[in-house]
């Protein structure tokens, strides 16, 4: 075999069954190999960063790291959204590029040069930033070790994307290496029984702990474990915005979510619990307020984290960190608890938490009257989706709406731009889709702003008949940046709208001219009727919704104007629009009430 021969035998040989590609000049050797796979299928998307987000997408889905084929220059600097997405999102995402000759890439580097090779740029410089690690295979005989490293890097620890880098004189080059190579050792273990026992013992004592849950419980594969783990604890769960579905919304443990756009059920709880546990959360400022001194700041906090620069927070104290794999830490907390017979006991604690969720819910009378909202539109479809059905929303008023607004169901995924929030994020649909093939629907929520980031991957979605239910938030532009454009004063508003020279085509026009199927609701009456077509439709459906282009998202945390023309962050548990100091007292006292 040859090197290119090699990496797709590889890739077929961990169980790896799809791949997303763009050929080029600089991986014709890869390319040649890729053609001849008979375990491989392959999604030709119309620009490298989809690619990668598709790559994410089904890796997320197929529980084994997306893959991508590229070349180099342009093709390679395209792909540095969906990298970063994958790397702030930790996802396991290998991509591999092709690139100049060996010679001509060492010349470069050796002299600093801007470009030596054709159509080359600084792979390395550019990739480093936004992977775990970036690999130049310059040497045949490293072709085995660079591929384990890097699979094993990708999904390991916190997962995260790679790159790989593979000269076109080395694609083509007789590869020496022994196949299939010798497996990896498995990762030792991190943590100790009595660590772990020393943490049940805190919540046990705790009159009113909380456990924020993050999508690193998902990621470790310990979904069921924690559920199990809450019932037996007796502990309430809130949510930031990546771990929605660890939980479904109708249990009763589940607390609501957390952030600048949460529950105030949830902040009601982050500041009146004793012990906050946080499992796979980095705690971002947009889970815990901008005031990150304030958040929580009464509890006892325990950090469980398996990425050790994560374990020291900016101006956030954290009582106790344990450095470690969740799989690991409930693996052992389940058999400490079996073999002790610890039960919590939290009922009233739980029960506060449950009347402040239905005392405050995100649905308001006002959603459903007027003009069609987004409220309205995802409580819709949330109401007709199925178990294990999968919902996506692109970044912007669309993510915050259906994080807020939308009821996971058993077996339901979410999935949402958490760190890098960028739009044309709706493009990772096409990997869940693909992977998810048979099993449930695919339901994606876009802007008709965002829509345009990659809009040319409806060629992509009516080519390979990608069965998403794509719907569209028709508001004339970016709705959320004209809210907070608004809350600060800048108006008229500037660049977010089709009257201030936005581009925003028609959507009906372009859809149909990619060959897709096409419905649109333009009001109240026509909401359940449509959304119940469209889901129950075979294959690809974009579907319109006019919706009002003013919308406030609320709850939130929204800046209070001082007489002196300068802002202050409110307190965590004071959320938008603000309720009356006794009402806001008489709630978080009732957490102490016995």
């Amino acid at each position: 075999m040859n090197v290119s021969e090699y990496i797709v035998k590889y890739v077929e040989h961990i169980g790896i069954d799809h791949a997303y590609v763009i050929v080029g000049g600089a991986a014709l050797w890869i390319c040649k190999a890729l053609s001849k796979s008979e375990k491989l299928k392959f999604t030709f998307t119309n620009h490298e960063q989809p690619a990668v987000m598709g790559a994410d997408g089904y890796g997320r889905i197929s529980g084994k790291p997306g893959v991508a084929f590229v070349t180099n220059g342009p093709a390679l600097t395209n792909t540095v959204t969906g990298m970063a997405q994958a790397y702030v999102d930790s996802s396991a995402v290998v991509v591999f590029t092709g690139n100049s000759s060996l010679a001509h890439v060492r010349y470069e580097r050796e002299h600093n040069m801007r470009q030596y090779g054709t159509q080359d740029v600084r792979t390395d410089l550019i990739m480093k930033p936004v992977t775990k690690k970036y690999y130049l295979l310059d040497d045949p005989a490293k072709t085995a070790d660079v591929l384990q490293d890097a699979f094993a890097t990708a999904a390991g620890g916190r997962p995260g994307p790679v790159c790989i880098d593979v000269p076109i004189s080395v694609q083509g080059a007789e590869c020496p290496c022994a196949f299939p190579p010798e497996p990896l050792p498995a990762p030792k273990e991190t943590m100790t029984k009595d660590t772990v026992r020393a943490v049940l013992k805190t919540l046990m004592e705790s009159k009113r702990p909380l456990i924020m849950a993050g999508q690193g419980i998902r990621l470790s594969g310990s979904v069921e474990m924690f559920r199990k783990f809450i019932e037996l604890m007796d502990i309430p769960v809130i949510n930031p915005r990546m771990g929605i579905d660890t939980i479904q919304s109708d249990n009763k443990y589940y607390a609501g979510r957390m952030g600048n756009h949460g529950f105030r059920s949830a902040h009601f709880a982050a500041q009146t619990c004793d012990t906050l546990l946080v499992l796979g959360s980095h705690m971002a400022p947009n889970a815990t307020g901008y005031n990150i001194w304030d958040f929580s700041k009464q509890s006892h906090k325990i950090l469980v984290e398996i990425d050790p620069s994560e374990l020291n927070k900016y101006e956030l104290k954290i009582d106790e960190t344990i450095e470690g794999d969740l799989h690991e830490f409930f693996t052992k907390a389940l058999e400490i608890i079996e073999e002790e017979g610890l039960r919590g006991s939290h009922s009233h604690w739980v029960s506060v938490c449950q009347e402040w969720l239905k005392t405050y819910p995100i649905m308001q009378e006002k959603y459903y009257e007027g003009e069609l909202n987004s409220y309205r539109l995802v409580d819709a479809v949330t109401k007709q989706a199925k178990e294990n059905d999968i919902v996506i929303a692109d970044t912007g008023s669309s993510c915050s709406v259906v994080a807020q607004t939308w009821q996971v169901k058993e077996g339901q995924r979410v999935f949402i731009s958490g760190g890098l929030s960028g739009m044309g994020y709706w493009a990772t649909s096409l990997g869940l889709a693909e992977a998810n093939k048979g099993n449930g629907q695919v339901i994606c929520f876009v802007g008709d702003g965002s829509l345009q980031m990659n809009i040319h991957e409806f060629a992509t979605i009516e080519r390979n008949q990608i069965p998403i239910k794509l719907f569209v938030v028709s508001n004339d532009g970016y709705q959320f940046v004209r809210m907070s454009q608004g809350g600060y004063n800048i108006n008229p508003t500037f660049g977010t709208d089709v009257s201030d020279g936005v581009p925003i085509p028609n959507t009906e026009k372009i859809t149909k001219a990619y060959g897709l199927e096409y419905r649109s609701i333009r009001s109240a009456e026509e909401l359940e009727p449509v959304i119940q077509e469209v889901l129950s439709m075979e294959g690809p459906v974009v579907c319109e919704v006019a919706v009002s282009k003013n919308l406030e998202v609320e709850p939130r945390l929204r800046s209070i104007a001082n007489p002196d023309g300068t802002f202050r962050m409110p307190h965590y548990e004071d959320l938008y629009p603000h309720l009356p100091e006794d009402v806001l007292k008489a709630e978080l006292e009732k957490a102490f009430e016995e």
